[in-house]
Formats: C-alpha cells, sequence, structure tokens
C-alpha cells in the first residue's frame, strides 16, 4: 500500500483557485488557530510533524510522522505519484524541527545537538532543511501546490543594532532554520489575537475580546513579511487571505 493510499479520508474537493500558488508561513501562539487556517486551503493534505488535527475533521492527511524520514518520505510522495492535491501544509516547523535535531545525532552519534560543538550540530540541521525546502519547492512549482508553513512561537530577547535590547515574539526554531524559513517563504505572518491596552491607574493592563488576526507587515514585536501589498491586518483565515491576495495582484497589475 502506497503513502497515499494511507491517507485519510478527505472532505468534498474545492474547486482550483485561479491564483498562483503561495509559499505562506503562519506563525502563532497555541491555539490561535493555524491548523484551522491550513484547513481552509483547496484540496489540501496535512503532513503531521506532531498530533494536532484532533479536532479538525474532513481533511486529508498522512500518517504521523514519527521521524524526519518520515516527513521527507512524505513529501516526496507528493513529488513521485499522481494526485489532485493542490495545498500542502506542514504542521509544525518547529515540531519537524526537533526530528530534524534527533536525526542528525542519530545519524553522527551524537548524543546530543550541542555534542559536536561550533554550531556544527545545527549546520548539520540547517542542510537537512535545505534538502526539504527543495522538495517544497519542487511542489510548488511543479505540481502548482501552495505550501503552508504553520509554527509556534516564544517571546526570545532580540538584540536590536540600533536600539537597546528588547523581548519580541520569535518562531521556536533555531535561528539558523528561523532564517531559511523567512527567506524562503512569500508570505511569512503572523497570527495573533487582537488586544488593546487600557490603563488602569498605575497599572496597565491587556484586554482581548477573542477576535484574531493576520499581521502581515514586520513591527518590533513580531516578524511578518509580504511579497505583494496586502493589507497591514487581515482576519485569520485562508479566504480572507486569499481575497487579499487576490487584490493585491490584480491592483499590481
Amino acid at each position: 500500500m502506497s503513502l497515499l493510499q494511507q491517507v485519510t479520508t478527505a472532505r468534498e474537493v474545492i474547486p482550483d483557485e485561479p491564483l498562483p500558488p503561495v509559499r505562506i508561513n503562519i506563525q502563532g501562539t497555541d491555539g490561535i488557530g493555524k491548523s484551522t487556517f491550513g484547513a481552509g486551503a483547496p484540496n489540501v493534505i496535512f503532513i503531521q510533524a506532531e498530533d494536532g488535527l484532533n479536532f479538525i475533521e474532513g481533511v486529508a492527511r498522512f500518517p504521523l510522522a514519527n521521524e524526519w524520514s518520515d516527513i521527507i518520505s512524505q513529501i516526496a510522495t507528493l513529488a513521485n505519484e499522481d494526485h489532485s492535491y493542490k495545498s500542502l501544509v506542514l504542521d509544525t516547523t518547529d515540531a519537524a524541527a526537533l526530528k530534524t535535531e534527533a536525526h542528525v545525532c542519530e545519524k553522527n552519534g551524537w548524543d546530543s545537538i550541542d555534542a559536536p560543538g561550533f554550531g556544527k550540530g545545527y549546520t548539520a540541521v540547517r542542510e537537512q532543511w535545505v534538502k526539504l525546502l527543495d522538495g517544497l519547492n519542487f511542489l510548488h512549482r511543479h505540481k502548482a501546490m501552495n505550501i503552508i508553513l504553520l509554527s509556534h512561537v516564544a517571546i526570545k530577547p532580540f538584540n536590536d543594532a540600533v536600539h537597546e535590547s528588547y523581548d519580541r515574539w520569535e518562531m521556536k526554531c533555531n535561528k539558523n532554520v528561523n532564517a531559511l524559513i523567512k527567506d524562503w517563504v512569500d508570505f511569512n505572518l503572523f497570527a495573533n489575537y487582537q488586544t488593546e491596552t487600557i490603563k488602569d491607574g498605575s497599572k496597565t493592563r491587556g484586554v482581548s475580546y477573542g477576535k484574531r488576526a493576520l499581521h502581515t507587515q514586520f513591527a518590533a514585536a513580531f516578524d511578518a513579511k509580504s511579497r505583494v501589498a496586502l493589507p497591514p491586518k487581515i482576519d485569520l483565515s485562508w479566504n480572507a487571505f486569499v481575497t487579499s491576495y487576490a487584490d493585491a495582484l490584480q491592483a499590481s497589475s
């Protein structure tokens, strides 16, 4: 039985979108709706680097990838076999990165990723991710697939070249993998709840009403980029993104 024959049944096929396929990274906190965003893409299939689809039904998914080689094999299957999938979601990059570290440690007989010293472990991880992104590029260019990466974030210190250091949201992956992803994608968007601050005497408190948004432009608090002129903030849904994407392409034509 081939890997595609093992795929969990998908819901009804969505018609093809007359738009160029995209390479997009959605970065956001736990439970913000990253997987739901990916599930809204047309004819989507998930690579599960972690078990995060328990409450999302009706989307095609490969069996849970327990090892790095599983992820690579699933990408190769989509590259080499005929199929009707138009979108691929990798859920999540940070879970996949942990599997990469385990893979290179086992391959080289290291006790930990820091064992070889001088950053050699993370260099080996980076080399594996270059191969993964090459495979995703093949799907994007030759299979006309949307590539959607999902990434968790954490608050990390940021050393600013001009100002004093400050904390900001960053992807959880090692900085080398983060840099590869951010350079590779066409859209690196930050998902968060819309919040506002209220002054309460001498204290400031944050208030959120549960509305979620995708930020498309760089800010001090987070990374974001878009290769076309999207609005600074859009709703956290595939349909909202596609609408803004189509409008931006039309405006630039």
